[in-house]
């Protein structure tokens, strides 16, 4: 395999942990080398404008782009399409997600991701399936008809199809019995509680229980309330729980956010929840304004990138760029385990690299 070396030079290196000075940063094959490596003859040299060099973003919800969704689609064709849309908006990473549908999807899916990584494919992390294990009460634009109780036999066959490929699934934990959670978890599945009615008392109980995230907090889940905090409190007060949030204002306000991050610090990141218009399927999705809504009116998913969702954080929620730029890389790679190579940069790891400006342009290099 030929070596693509790439040195940078004039940039103001942010490693995910602290600012630092360097003469140049080298990557080879996309894996970051000592740092002030010397100058090498065969490198491709980058001149950064003194702009910030930092760890490229992860999408942990992303439903579809270029006019693909996945849901509707689920070939390595719709995947080239999603990982080229992403990576305007900076993120090298991202697990592609398909909602609440007949289960049959969730295979289709799994062959898809397999054949495109069999494909030299990349920017696709494994599969997360939101649904169809929720709870209909708070089910949001997902189709009714759709959502299971699941089974432990039916866990198995998930588990065992393909492992590897499906790495998160957002479920409504009181919808599911203790060993469905366990078989979960002992396969290497992240779980996350999304669609969820579970109380407070009920979230901080499967917090214990290794389900350690939550779905966009404040989205279709119980609500934080005075005599009962439900699953935002919970997110909130328990230290084994982390949780994405949709930062475009629509979803979420910029103060429920600003409340989010105040309460979570480290344990509250980003996500687009991004889908992209069609009319194939049960998802319709439908531009109005900043947000895809369904026919019916439902909202139904985000229209912004992570770079977006970065700059409103700054912008509207007064948190620092830096923190922002955590928030979407190494706060995303630590909910998924995977902070050893993605999400920071460190000699050794290979989390792609964006090169930008707070509230201006930005590139991606992977």
């Amino acid at each position: 395999m030929p070596q693509l070396i790439q040195q940078f030079t004039h940039a103001r290196l942010f490693t995910g942990q602290q600012w630092l000075q360097l003469d140049r940063l080298t990557t080879i094959n996309g894996v970051v080398q000592p740092f002030n490596t010397p100058a090498m003859a065969r490198a491709q040299q980058i001149h950064c404008g003194h702009q910030v060099l930092a760890a490229a973003f992860i999408d942990v919800q992303k439903y579809g782009g270029g006019g693909h969704l996945f849901a509707a689609n689920p070939t390595p064709a719709a995947l080239q399409a999603l990982v080229a849309e992403n990576s305007l908006g900076g993120a090298a990473h991202c697990m592609v997600t398909i909602p609440t549908m007949p289960l049959g999807l969730a295979f289709e899916a799994i062959d898809a991701i397999a054949g495109y990584w069999q494909q030299g494919g990349k920017g696709i992390l494994g599969l997360h399936l939101e649904g169809p294990f929720i709870n209909p009460e708070k089910r949001g634009a997902h189709t009714m008809a759709s959502i299971l109780k699941p089974t432990l036999q039916l866990v198995e066959t998930l588990v065992r199809y393909r492992p590897g490929v499906l790495k998160l699934v957002t479920l409504a934990p009181e919808c599911c019995s203790a060993d469905v959670l366990q078989r979960f978890l002992a396969a290497g599945i992240v779980l996350s509680a999304g669609h969820s009615n579970a109380s407070f008392a009920q979230a901080s109980r499967f917090a214990g229980q290794g389900v350690g995230l939550v779905t966009h907090l404040f989205n279709a889940m119980s609500a934080l309330h005075h005599r009962n905090g439900g699953i935002p409190a919970a997110a909130m007060l328990h230290p084994g729980l982390s949780a994405s949030i949709i930062p475009d204002g629509v979803h979420v306000s910029f103060e429920a956010l600003q409340l989010a991050k105040a309460t979570m610090g480290q344990r509250l990141f980003y996500i687009t929840d991004a889908v992209t218009p069609t009319s194939r399927g049960p998802y319709p999705h439908q531009l109005r304004g900043n947000a895809y809504y369904m026919p019916n009116g439902t909202l139904s998913g985000s229209a912004i990138s992570m770079w977006q969702g970065v700059n409103n954080g700054v912008k509207r929620a007064g948190i620092s760029f830096e923190e922002s730029l955590r928030m979407a890389s190494l706060y995303p790679a630590k909910a998924l385990r995977m902070a050893q190579r993605l999400g920071s940069i460190a000699p050794g790891m290979a989390p792609g690299l964006v090169l930008c400006q707070p509230g201006g342009s930005l590139s991606l290099w992977t």
